[in-house]
Parts: structure tokens; C-alpha cells; sequence
């Protein structure tokens, strides 16, 4: 890596490079999904607008500087499994996986869950902190449940035995818009194997590629169910 070049990997095989932070965030102010950098101290370097809103920050909130326990979120109170898990990223220089619930709205509040991916940045080989990338899962909020504005199919499990319990998480990540290469990294198995499940599932619901198969899952109300793994009761949950 050349000298002073801090550099990331988006996803396998993609990795984004840059001698300054500006770079990285003019990519991640146009993304909807959550976006946060930190220091080797794990101290907020920036955050996106998809992360104030989610998280009920002030838009003009400073957050440079601060530790997680510093901030004026539900998650300060947990500062100490948040910097555990980051320094396990930046120690082992390895990316973790994390379901987090975030707590949004002013008057209706409203918890959704995401699937966060927290990788090393590294610079002259070297870890200097960590970046963070958080995508919404399309899951009911516990406010809909909450409001009981939901059909009698809403729960996390699988909801019958048409797909056994691996077919089912590969169902559901599927539905999640995740390709073939993020879902067998989430599932830390093989593409091949993902290939094979994907097959069986073909076989099991009539259909051949990806657009049919959730036309399929949402018309017979798979979309509403998550496997047993996204039954999240805590707020952060490293599953590395």
C-alpha cells in the first residue's frame, strides 16, 4: 500500500482507497444505507444523515470527537460492547458482522433492525479504526407490533417446513437484496454451497432466478417471518 493510503474492503474483492477521509465521504452522504467512521480510540470521525435520522441525532449534532457513551442515543448506554467490538476489528483486522436496532421518529417511535458490517481501516498495514455500513432489514418495527398493525404471520422463525432452517436464512438474505458472494460471507460458507441451496430452493418453489423467487416469498407471506438467528431482544449483537 503506498505510503499514507488508507484503504477499506466495501465488499470481497472491492476495496476503496484514498489518502484523506473526503473521498470516503463524499460516496457515503449520497447512500441511504448508515455510514460511520472512528479513530483508533473509537471516537466518531463522521457519520451520514441515514445515521442521524436513525438514530434521532440532531442534524447539526457535532459528533467528531465523541465516544459512543458521549452521545445523545439509546446505544450510549451500551459505549462498552461497542468499543469491545471495535477493537476487535482494528486488534484482528477483520470485519464483523452485527445486528443492532436503531430507534427512530419524534412522536411515533419506531425500532428497526439492521444487519451492520464493521470493517478495519488500514493504513501502511496497520489499523487506524474502524468504518461501519448498516443496512435495513425489511422486517415489521416493534412499533407495528406494538399497534398490532400486522397480519397473524409475523414472527421470527421459520414458518413451515417447505425450506429447512439454512434454506430459510439463505431465503430471507435473499430477500434482503444481498448477492450470492454477501450472503455465503454473512453465512460463512461456500459460494458453491449458497449455489445448492439456491437450487433446492428453486426446486421447492417452482421458480428459476431471484425476481421470481421473492414475486413467490412475498405473495405467500415469507416476507413477514426472519430466522431464529434475527430474533434480537438486545441492541447489539456482534455475530463474529
Amino acid at each position: 500500500m503506498e505510503n499514507g493510503i488508507m484503504e477499506f474492503s466495501l465488499k470481497p474483492g472491492i476495496h476503496v482507497r484514498s489518502n484523506s477521509y473526503e473521498a470516503f465521504i463524499s460516496h457515503m452522504e449520497q447512500c441511504n444505507d448508515l455510514w460511520a467512521i472512528k479513530d483508533h480510540e473509537s471516537r466518531f470521525v463522521y457519520v451520514n444523515k441515514s445515521f442521524l435520522y436513525y438514530n434521532n441525532l440532531p442534524k447539526k449534532f457535532n459528533i467528531e470527537g465523541r465516544l459512543d457513551s458521549e452521545c445523545p442515543a439509546p446505544w450510549s448506554e451500551i459505549a462498552d460492547i461497542i468499543q469491545t467490538n471495535d477493537s476487535t476489528v482494528m486488534q484482528r483486522q477483520k470485519s464483523v458482522d452485527v445486528l443492532t436496532n436503531f430507534i427512530h421518529g419524534r412522536k411515533e417511535k419506531i425500532i428497526q433492525p439492521f444487519l451492520a458490517n464493521i470493517v478495519p481501516l488500514m493504513q501502511n498495514g496497520k489499523s487506524i479504526g474502524i468504518i461501519g455500513r448498516a443496512k435495513k432489514l425489511d422486517l415489521y418495527s416493534m412499533y407495528d407490533f406494538e399497534q398490532e398493525q400486522y397480519s397473524p404471520m409475523g414472527d421470527f422463525y421459520n414458518p413451515d417446513r417447505l425450506f429447512n432452517d439454512r434454506e430459510f436464512d439463505v431465503v430471507f438474505l435473499v430477500l434482503q437484496s444481498l448477492s450470492m458472494t454477501e450472503i455465503a460471507n454473512k453465512l460463512d460458507i461456500s459460494s458453491d454451497s449458497v449455489d445448492l441451496y439456491m437450487q433446492n430452493i428453486y426446486h421447492k418453489t417452482g421458480v428459476y432466478d431471484v425476481p421470481n423467487l421473492v414475486e413467490f416469498c412475498i405473495k405467500n407471506g415469507y416476507h413477514k417471518f426472519a430466522p431464529y438467528r434475527f430474533d434480537n431482544p438486545k441492541p447489539y449483537i456482534p455475530l463474529g
